[in-house]
């Protein structure tokens, strides 16, 4: 990974949205993230009431903790990243009616300067397909070294299953040198590190804008052809 790719992207970031065929699914970067965000909260509820630590691993702008705080996650955030550039963007976006704003680390490479078994849940979001596939395993054993045990760590990706996907993020500047990878070898990169027990389910079938059809990606999370997907692992004790 090469921080000056993300720096170039850094100032106005705006999650995709340059790309026209991305702009008829929602109208704004926060929608698509609120796809996986209330997914989150859905699973980790404990988000909402405090006293848990939460690392989202490159971070970028900071912009899925953002929204977390946005829907009530009142977690003790933490955020890190290889851009400098980006995370600049974090204490710019973060309002004070969202709460203390997060704890910002720039990334030495996959490594962090975070402590073993500090946080309790873990996110990394739309990262993995920008990591050269020799360094993954690095990241897997990153992300095991800081999840406490018990902990819950939950990977969103983009799935390159679906078509449409392909076609976008291969247009996307941001994604020029993405390699996309599918469910399967996150699981198995994680079982290759450390002891979890694992759940995927699939997401964003329906455009994120439609506010009425969540339901319907919601009884469809077994079907391997949304636009995005999360990999659940809970960490052995």
């Amino acid at each position: 990974m090469k921080p000056a790719e993300f720096d170039r992207h850094a100032a106005g970031y705006d999650g995709g949205l340059d790309n026209p065929v991305k702009r008829l699914m929602g109208n704004s970067p926060d929608q698509f993230i609120a796809v996986k965000a209330r997914w989150l909260l859905r699973h980790e509820p404990a988000l909402r009431s405090g006293g848990l630590a939460m690392l989202d691993y490159g971070c970028g702008a900071g912009d899925l903790m953002r929204v977390l705080a946005g829907l009530g996650a009142r977690a003790a955030f933490s955020g890190c990243d290889i851009s400098q550039g980006m995370l600049e963007e974090v204490g710019k976006r973060w309002s004070e009616a969202l709460g203390p704003a997060p704890t910002i680390v720039v990334q030495n490479g996959v490594r962090t300067a975070f402590a073993d078994r500090q946080f309790d849940v873990i996110t990394i979001s739309a990262v993995l397909h920008h990591v050269p596939i020799e360094e993954r395993a690095a990241v897997y054993r990153e992300l095991g070294r800081v999840l406490k045990p018990g902990g819950r760590l939950y990977v969103f990706e983009h799935n390159p299953r679906n078509p449409l996907v392909r076609y976008v993020i291969a247009r996307t500047p941001i994604d020029e040198n993405a390699i996309l990878l599918d469910a399967r070898e996150v699981r198995h990169g994680l079982l290759d590190d450390s002891r979890y027990d694992l759940k995927t389910d699939y997401l964003m079938f329906m455009p994120p804008g439609l506010a009425f059809l969540r339901p319907v990606d919601r009884m469809l999370a077994w079907l391997p052809l949304g636009a995005q997907y999360v990999v659940a692992a809970r960490k052995g004790a």
